[in-house]
């Protein structure tokens, strides 16, 4: 019985190495891919493989949103069609052609995204889902842990079956996969092209970007993480640079988002902040852009810019984070945290239509394919746009708020005036913004009628007017385009004990040009309220303005009052030296002031 137990015994250890092999070989093991001693060939071999594909079909794949939830994912395509999976999720799935695929519960599984039924299921080997690819026949994806290392390859026949299954040891990142064909990111500078059914690297391309996704947009073949290269017959420049590459404009936008998240990592099944800020932008095999537009996203706003010019042309403001996204053919998806997935106009930022998941979700993906979003008409200006956004009142959007709102400031609209008093007006604007409202007023030259109604108002605690106009940046602005209906409100806030000493500054000299003898009684009155009692430098500073239009506008009378408070000892010492040096204006005469009659 001894002997007959060894030889069991040893074939049943033949047994498990060929198991072991067959694991990692598949149908066949991987011959020359991911070989470090390759030399540089100058794109001949990519070259060669792009010439094989060049009439492969690659599907444009299905337009759909999948958002994670606890317990599975919840999708609906952007045509409206709904469907739920129920089973553990342990990564962020991947939306490729016409499938998702996703790992959990020890298995790697692929679902028809049109109807959410699953195709095929293999065990995982305890790792998660990197990113994958499909073609319609086969699915290629990259696996590994949680916390990087222990690469895993393996390509999946759409029945099932599993034809190749290897561990190389670089770092891999999100495969694609064309007419059997997977194109293997790894090193960050290399994508090699490997046969499937013989596990032979046809060719490989050298990147001079950093490269972690192959990645199919909506029929295309892009390579790239920053930049995507697009596989074209120019694809063999891209070792020395060259290459057809789709770049977007740069941009110091809030938070530094990105646009595609590196490769070679899991991406966990629960958004974090990076997914909340990034970019969206759909390339096409020229290098520009679907739509000549590119998204950023930064939690509960999205907003769009020019692809070529990178200037901003909208701003939308949703009601929850917004978690993914997808440029479509005539706008954008977006899914937000509440589980809705808003159709944009790309030229308006227009809604176009909204689709409900069902559910809150933890994450969301979105594919395009070939899914086109209806156009629709601004619903706004664009100053009326960022002003909505900068207006909300939420903490961690105030990034984006300052971003917008230099935008803002750049408009010549006269609307852009009224936001910026409103903000400059409000007790719930956060004091960032705040000071950035009231900066970009000052420099205003438009909006004058928005400044001088603003003017009329005064704080009053009785009526919920519990700030008083932003006078100072008004007076500012308003002396700067001589605008001389400013005179009587900036006159009267002089002696309005609820402004603020700067303000009272920069209304005095906004006066020294402004002012006409009509106001000389409430210049009179400032002077002889202050011209002895000024505390600080901004009430001095506006003592001496004061002194100047009354020299200028109130004839006799106001050189009498200047001369006699320069001598007087009770006058503030500062004060009392710059009265010395003044004088009446040469080009202005000294004249009387206007006397009020009771009809005034």
């Amino acid at each position: 019985m001894r002997p007959r137990t060894m030889q069991l015994s040893k074939l049943a250890s033949l047994l498990s190495v060929s198991a072991l092999l067959a694991a990692c070989g598949g149908a066949g093991a991987l011959s020359g891919a991911f070989d470090t001693t390759w030399q540089n060939d100058g794109g001949q071999s990519i070259s060669s493989v792009q010439r094989d594909l060049a009439s492969a079909s690659i599907p444009k794949g299905t337009g759909i949103a999948v958002g994670v939830v606890k317990g599975g994912l919840v999708a609906s395509t952007l045509g409206g069609k709904s469907w739920k999976y129920t089973g553990a999720v342990d990564a962020r799935p991947k939306i490729t052609g016409d499938v998702v695929v996703a790992t959990g519960d020890g298995q790697l599984f692929a679902l028809d995204a049109r109807t959410g039924q699953k195709l095929w299921s293999i065990a995982s080997g305890g790792r998660s889902l990197r990113g994958a690819g499909d073609d319609g026949t086969y699915t290629v994806a990259s696996l590994g842990a949680l916390n990087g290392g222990q690469s895993r390859l393996v390509v999946i026949k759409r029945g099932g079956g599993v034809i190749l299954d290897a561990e190389p040891e670089p770092e891999i990142g999100s495969p694609a996969i064309v007419g059997g064909i997977a194109f293997i990111p790894w090193g960050n500078q290399y994508v090699s092209a490997i046969d499937v059914t013989t596990g032979a690297e046809r060719g490989r391309l050298l990147m001079r970007q950093q490269v972690t996704h192959a990645e199919n947009l909506g029929g295309e073949l892009f390579f790239g993480e920053a930049q995507l290269l697009h596989f074209d017959p120019k694809i063999g420049a891209a070792a020395s640079g060259g290459g057809t590459l789709a770049a977007l404009p740069k941009h110091e936008l809030p938070g530094t988002p990105r646009w595609f998240a590196p490769g070679a990592e899991v991406q966990s099944p629960s958004a974090s902040a990076p997914d909340r800020i990034r970019l969206i932008a759909k390339p096409l095999g020229d290098g520009k852009f679907e739509n000549d537009r590119m998204a950023a996203t930064y939690f509960r706003v999205a907003m769009g810019f020019g692809a070529s010019d990178g200037e901003l042309r909208w701003a939308k403001l949703v009601d929850s984070d917004i978690l993914g996204g997808a440029a479509a053919k005539g706008g954008f998806a977006f899914c937000t945290s509440k589980g809705k997935v808003l159709l944009v106009d790309s030229a308006s930022g227009a809604r176009s239509g909204e689709l409900d998941l069902g559910a809150s979700v933890m994450s969301c993906e979105v594919q395009a394919g070939d899914f086109q979003v209806p156009s629709n008409a601004p619903e706004k200006t664009l100053a009326e746009q960022l002003g909505e956004v900068i207006a909300t009142k939420d903490p961690q959007m105030v990034p984006a708020q300052r971003f917008l709102l230099a935008k803002l400031g750049t408009l010549k609209d006269d609307s852009v005036t009224k936001v910026l008093i409103d903000l400059a007006s409000n007790t719930d604007t956060p004091p960032a913004l705040y000071d950035d409202a009231r900066k970009l007023l000052a420099e205003r030259r438009a909006g004058a009628d928005y400044m001088l109604k603003a003017l009329e108002r005064e704080y009053d605690f009785l009526d919920d007017v519990l700030l008083p106009p932003p006078v100072g940046p008004l007076a500012d602005a308003l002396a700067a385009m001589n605008e001389t209906r400013a005179a009587e409100p900036l006159a009267h806030h002089l002696n309005d004990p609820s402004d603020t000493p700067d303000d009272i500054k920069r209304a005095a000299k906004a006066l020294e040009t402004l002012a006409t003898p009509e106001q000389f009684d409430e210049l009179k009155t400032f002077f002889a309220l202050y011209r002895a009692t000024a505390s600080d430098d901004d009430i001095v500073a506006a003592v001496v303005s004061v002194a100047k239009a009354m020299l200028r506008v109130g004839g006799k009378e106001g050189e009498s009052l200047v001369s006699e408070a320069a001598k007087d000892p009770l006058t503030n010492a500062e004060v009392q030296q710059a009265l010395q040096g003044l004088e009446p204006p040469a080009d202005k005469k000294p004249q009387a002031p206007a006397k009020k009659t009771a009809a005034n």
